[in-house]
């Protein structure tokens, strides 16, 4: 697909401080079935699927297995699949347990997350968004440092147009909502786990913590790969600074 960036400037200025309901209802008119969405089943995703089941239940919302989730995650994941019956699609990478193995080595996510993560996610996502034309996806700005810059609307820095409809709500917005509609999520969240990811690298949060504090706690990386960020801030503070 070639990107129109100056449509999907526009679009921003459109989709600006409008609802949840109605960025992903101006998506899916724009977009078509070339749009998808993707969700690990964290407290945002449940919101945001939430809105999609009564907009576009027949969306395709992709869910990558890693095979290494936590029990209470594949659980929720059927549960919504099943009660709200939406069109959640399960992918994994295409090798084995033992072709990984040779592949990256024994437990790689101690000793190389980034690989791990690139084989057991980054590769099923990008299998999915080249067929695609649009990305809708449930992260925040509040969420972590390398978040704070995105726009509701963005083409990301692999050059995908990447559509963030939560973008400027906040953890006790996301969670209100959550109670005020009786939505289900990860059990794992009331245990101190803010963010929940592969059960070898996500840890509880003491309470008070960043977000995404229990994620590959003890390591340089806050983010598995998944999302590409532009980094706006730190390329303006960079150009500042020469």
């Amino acid at each position: 697909m070639t990107i129109d960036t100056k449509r999907i400037s526009q679009l921003k200025s459109e989709l600006e401080n409008k609802s949840i309901k109605e960025i992903v209802a101006r998506s899916y008119q724009e977009f078509g079935d070339k749009l998808a969405m993707t969700t690990a089943f964290g407290y945002s995703g449940i919101v945001l699927m939430s809105i999609v089941k009564e907009v576009i239940p027949d969306l395709p919302i992709y869910f990558i297995d890693t095979r290494m989730h936590f029990e209470e995650t594949l659980k929720l994941a059927e549960k919504i699949k099943k009660e709200w019956k939406l069109n959640i699609i399960y992918i994994s990478t295409q090798y084995t347990e033992e072709e990984l193995e040779v592949l990256i080595g024994k437990d790689a996510y101690k000793k190389n997350p980034d690989l791990c993560c690139q084989y057991r996610k980054v590769e099923p996502l990008l299998s999915i968004l080249k067929t695609k034309d649009a990305w809708l996806s449930s992260i925040r700005r509040d969420q972590a440092v390398t978040r704070e810059s995105i726009d509701v609307i963005e083409i990301d820095a692999r050059g995908v147009v990447k559509i963030n409809p939560m973008y400027n709500w906040t953890k006790d917005q996301t969670w209100m909502y959550i109670r005020k509609y009786d939505l289900p999520y990860n059990p794992l969240h009331d245990q101190f786990y803010p963010s929940v990811g592969c059960k070898p690298c996500t840890s509880p949060v003491d309470k008070g913590g960043n977000e995404r504090d229990g994620r590959w706690r003890g390591m340089p990386k806050v983010e598995c790969g998944i999302h590409a960020f532009n980094n706006k801030k730190k390329e303006k503070k960079d150009n500042e600074e020469c």
